[in-house]
């Protein structure tokens, strides 16, 4: 059985150069002081990154942007193996991307991929996105040695609907 170490993205493991409240623009971002010592913590832990990009919706920034800040996170914190994300309100849509790979569930993959009780659950506080990490994963997940870390309610909610321990970022991290 494999340990899974989800991390919500913003507020939890980034946050904006410029000072913005959310990143507009794919390389205005960085690692909060302290995640990377956090995540060496964890070393028989998948690390997967989850978060709602809400700003795909409010038309503050395109799917392609919203891509490349994930690609650029990734580039920022190799240790992510994979990161999930609802660009949508309603939570029927969820974008996967590891190193050399996006793919996008949505209507027909969802079907395609045995995944359909996930379609609308995708946007946290619902776990959609968590479900389908575990479905990608090939051994069986021990969710109770598995963590959810995050900086908001919504993550909180999400870590219990998957029935994952949840940790409050600046816990997480020491701070």
């Amino acid at each position: 059985m494999i340990k899974m170490l989800f991390l919500d993205l913003d507020g939890t493991v980034r946050r904006t150069k410029s000072g913005a409240t959310f990143i507009n623009a794919p390389k205005d971002q960085e690692i909060i002081p302290g995640v990377a010592e956090a995540i060496a913590r964890y070393p028989n832990h998948q690390i997967i990154g989850i978060t709602n990009q809400g700003g795909v919706a409010a038309g503050k920034k395109s799917l392609e942007d919203a891509i490349a800040e994930q690609e650029y996170t990734m580039q920022l914190l190799p240790q992510l193996l994979e990161i999930y994300f609802c660009p949508d309100y309603e939570g029927k849509q969820c974008y996967r991307l590891t190193t050399d790979n996006v793919i996008r569930y949505a209507a027909i993959n969802f079907e395609e991929n045995d995944l359909q009780r996930w379609q609308g659950q995708c946007r946290k506080p619902n776990c959609g996105m968590v479900e389908i990490a575990v479905a990608q994963m090939s051994l069986k997940v021990n969710r109770e040695e598995s963590l959810f870390v995050g900086d908001r309610s919504e993550d909180e909610q999400c870590a219990a609907a998957a029935n994952i321990p949840f940790m409050w970022a600046a816990d997480w991290r020491g701070v």
